[in-house]
């Protein structure tokens, strides 16, 4: 990993702020192991084409936001395509471990970048973290179009990583395990 433009971390297609460095550290090292603590718990990711957004398909099914209400498509499918890892876990877990909520952002994320990969785009999904709170969101890239600020250590309350998707992406090694 190199200290990049901006204060951004990077590693191939992965872009990091450093209090996510030091928060992916701190998992690390506890060797918290989610697959054993809350097995089959991750969502099944379902993702649709839809009028030139790719779209959850249940926001797809049963939108509650207007198109009209954004600046653009990545401004809409950035408010469709959140999933809120506290809505997943039970409090009582994340009281004793609020990394968890961490663990299953990263978890949620690997499962949006599987299913990304059936389409041709390139694709950012966003992952951000602050200790209380975790989400994971995604948007189709365009020229033109950003959803997050170039310099992701202006983020200075959360935790930020996006990792680039699509069917020529691949997951990055750092966060495989």
């Amino acid at each position: 990993m190199h200290r990049g433009r901006g204060g951004i971390y990077a590693l191939g297609a992965m872009k990091l702020n450093r209090r996510m460095e030091r928060d992916l550290a701190d998992l690390r090292s506890r060797q918290v192991e989610a697959d054993s603590i809350l097995p089959g718990l991750w969502p099944k990711v379902q993702i649709v084409a839809a009028g030139g957004c790719f779209l959850l398909d249940g926001f797809a099914r049963k939108p509650h936001l207007s198109p009209a209400d954004f600046p653009d498509q990545t401004g809409l499918e950035c408010s469709a395509n959140k999933l809120r890892m506290e809505a997943m876990l039970e409090p009582r877990l994340v009281d004793s471990c609020p990394l968890l909520l961490l663990t299953a952002g990263l978890f949620t994320a690997r499962a949006v970048s599987r299913e990304l990969a059936r389409y041709p785009e390139r694709f950012n999904i966003i992952l951000s973290y602050d200790g209380e709170s975790c989400a994971v969101r995604f948007h189709k890239i365009r020229a033109g179009q950003r959803w997050l600020a170039e310099d992701l250590d202006g983020y200075v309350d959360e935790s930020v990583l996006v990792v680039e998707a699509g069917a020529q992406a691949t997951w990055p090694a750092l966060l495989a395990g």
